[in-house]
């Protein structure tokens, strides 16, 4: 959870259970009940929508330090969605009770609760917005600048496909989107293409 003061972290890690999850682990799945919200401390964990046909869309990826499965705890029903371990993940396990103790007595975690939930609505809005006003290369720069990175570098949380899912395009479309940002010396995609090395100024300009 972005924002988390240490002592609020760790008085909600008193109460919570460690896990680990292997990639392709559910943590959990539609339908299952609200019973507790997770915080990720180390790897990827992806929120996804299936369908009985088999098809995916992913709606967003938790990263490490990022709280993930609260909307129930707020809102109180079953699961709506998946949550999938892109990679070796550890997540915290918050029972709910103990959840929302936390939420009640520690305006320092109220706050970074609120402030992930604004991150989340203005990814929302701004993806609303670029699916109907901006060209896709420009909205997968926008998306690139967003997603986890080391200096310059940033490393894709599994296959291409799911970034496609996140801008609600066809994985053609996506490699097309690439080429031009590449061909623009705007990014330097890696071998195997499973991440890129990004010209930030120049995607920054770009966006604007």
């Amino acid at each position: 959870m972005r924002g988390l003061a240490p002592h609020a972290l760790d008085d909600l890690a008193g109460a919570a259970v460690p896990r680990r999850y292997a990639p392709g682990d559910t943590v959990f799945r539609t339908g299952d009940p609200g019973d507790a919200m997770f915080v990720l401390l180390r790897g990827a964990v992806v929120s996804r929508l299936s369908s009985p046909a088999g098809d995916v869309v992913d709606l967003g990826v938790a990263s490490a330090g990022q709280a993930f499965g609260y909307f129930e705890l707020i809102d109180p029903g079953p699961r709506t969605e998946d949550a999938v371990a892109l990679r070796e993940s550890r997540i915290l396990v918050l029972p709910a009770a103990a959840a929302l103790r936390a939420l009640r007595s520690s305006p320092e975690t109220l706050l970074a609760l609120a402030g992930d939930l604004v991150r989340i609505v203005r990814q929302s809005n701004r993806a609303r917005a670029g699916s109907t006003f901006h060209p896709v290369p420009r909205r997968l720069a926008a998306l690139l600048l967003e997603l986890e990175h080391h200096g310059d570098q940033v490393r894709f949380d599994g296959p291409q496909t799911l970034l496609a899912q996140r801008l609600g395009v066809a994985r053609q479309t996506l490699n097309a989107a690439l080429r031009t940002l590449a061909e623009r010396g705007f990014i330097t995609v890696h071998p195997g293409g499973r991440g890129v090395t990004l010209d930030r100024p120049a995607l920054l300009a770009y966006t604007r």
